[in-house]
């Protein structure tokens, strides 16, 4: 149930309107802030004697942030405003990078990630202002100018970053450069955006965010701790983080009003999507982290990797980044001359054979550069089709619970796999401390096995007439 207040019928859409560009910029610093970082992340680690599985844990913390915090925030944003909460996860990412940029160890380093994982709810939230501001039609069109903002900021980011860190000692420098760029958006969610005007009536499911946040922390930290703690430890961590999550899901089932509709994950007709998204999304985030760690370590050290600096590892990414941008172009043309259920299955089959690319061959760069590219392609053409065809398949009455889950399982899944990659990472060692090349070559291997599940169950999928 909604409650909607009668805007005023010129000013505050021709306001909206006028806020997209600058949305658009907004984006765009997103998008430098997610391409730059992780380019940053192994020369940090170097900084603070970090693991290379840290580093996976790292971003492990982030992405679980993400996936409790969007339906989280998405749920408040109806009910108390969403430019309210746009304002919020600003300050809050703004703070995360701040604290990066000053973390002398591990557990600060994590505690910064968790804070920058807000940076996922800025875009859901832009789109909710857009709607209701703009409707549906013209809102989706400034949808889709953010995203392509978004895109571009990931490419330039990764490769400003890349250019500007060859110097170790501008690894500091450069974290307080992204951690200034919330400060610029915020005088355009602060005066320049409109609100929303629609509230729903209703509440929040605290108790349900409070289940899903402990149970997953929990599940995460027994994972991450496999390598370095006993059984007796990481067994009960385990095992309290899976009764939470089945309490969650109890709690979900049971109340009016569920923070995450998790009847939709066990629905015949969006169970295959949703579970193609978690794949995915395991196999993107998972390589993310021990790839970029494999590329700067130093063969000298560890007898494999690349050593490279962060110039190269900006252009080591751009492949994947600028195929992906590609697959997602072109991948509803595609669907015009061949079924979206080929089109999806050819995606996972590139991705699987990307990453199998990678691990069959890792030594040089071009290596990298084919199977990254092979990856992003793929990738590029699920992440386009994949909403499509949940959107299809959804009730028209439960389109935004069905995308809020969607976008939640993508965050989740990233999570789970920087967290069982650090494990990999913690359990195969060449020395203490340090991962054998088998590790890597094993998350690899994972990666493709799990794209190449996909492929049945996309090939299988059939759109609903």
């Amino acid at each position: 149930m909604t409650v909607a207040v009668e805007p005023r019928p010129s000013r505050l859409p021709r306001a909206a309107a006028s806020a997209v560009p600058l949305l658009a910029l907004v984006e765009f610093a997103s998008g430098v802030l997610q391409g730059g970082f992780p380019i940053l992340l192994p020369r940090l680690g170097e900084h603070l004697d970090l693991r290379a599985s840290d580093l996976s844990l790292a971003l492990g913390v982030e992405f679980l942030v993400s996936g409790v915090a969007v339906p989280l925030t998405s749920r408040l944003g109806d009910l108390y405003g969403h430019r309210r909460l746009l304002r919020a996860t600003v300050l809050l990412t703004l703070l995360g990078f701040a604290v990066t940029a000053l973390a002398p160890d591990l557990p600060v380093l994590l505690a910064g990630r968790a804070l920058s994982g807000f940076l996922a709810c800025w875009l859901p939230l832009e789109f909710a202002v857009l709607r209701d501001r703009l409707g549906e039609e013209r809102g989706g069109r400034a949808v889709g100018l953010l995203v392509g903002a978004l895109t571009v900021g990931s490419t330039l980011g990764a490769l400003a970053v890349g250019g500007l860190g060859a110097d170790p000692a501008a690894t500091r420098p450069l974290l307080w450069a992204l951690a200034v760029l919330p400060v610029l958006a915020l005088p355009v969610v602060w005066w320049l955006v409109p609100e929303s005007e629609t509230r729903a009536a209703g509440r929040t499911d605290w108790a349900g965010a409070v289940l899903l946040s402990l149970g997953l922390t929990l599940l995460l930290s027994g994972l991450g701790a496999s390598g370095v703690l006993p059984g007796a430890v990481t067994l009960p961590l385990l095992a309290a983080g899976a009764l939470l999550l089945a309490l969650f899901v109890r709690q979900e089932l049971r109340a009016a009003e569920p923070m995450v509709d998790v009847r939709l994950l066990a629905r015949r007709a969006t169970a295959p999507v949703f579970g193609l998204s978690f794949l995915l999304g395991c196999a993107l985030y998972g390589a993310q982290g021990p790839t970029l760690a494999f590329e700067a370590a130093k063969p000298a050290e560890t007898g494999y990797g690349l050593g490279a600096v962060p110039l190269v590892l900006g252009l080591l990414v751009l492949p994947q980044t600028a195929a992906a941008t590609l697959g997602a172009v072109t991948a509803h043309r595609l669907t015009r001359c061949h079924d979206v259920s080929a089109v999806l299955g050819a995606g996972f089959a590139l991705c699987a054979a990307g990453y199998g690319t990678i691990a069959l061959g890792h030594a040089a760069a071009w290596q990298f550069a084919l199977g990254g590219a092979l990856a992003g392609y793929g990738a590029g053409l699920g992440l386009s089709l994949l909403p499509a065809l949940l959107m299809r398949r959804l009730p028209a009455d439960q389109t935004g619970i069905g995308t809020g889950v969607y976008n939640t399982l993508k965050s989740l899944a990233g999570a789970a796999a920087g967290v069982v990659a650090a494990a990999v990472l913690d359990h195969l060692l060449l020395r203490p401390d340090v991962p054998s090349a088998a590790a890597y070559t094993l998350v690899w291997a994972g990666c493709a096995v799990l794209c190449a599940l996909g492929v049945p169950v996309a090939l299988a999928l059939r759109p609903r007439r």
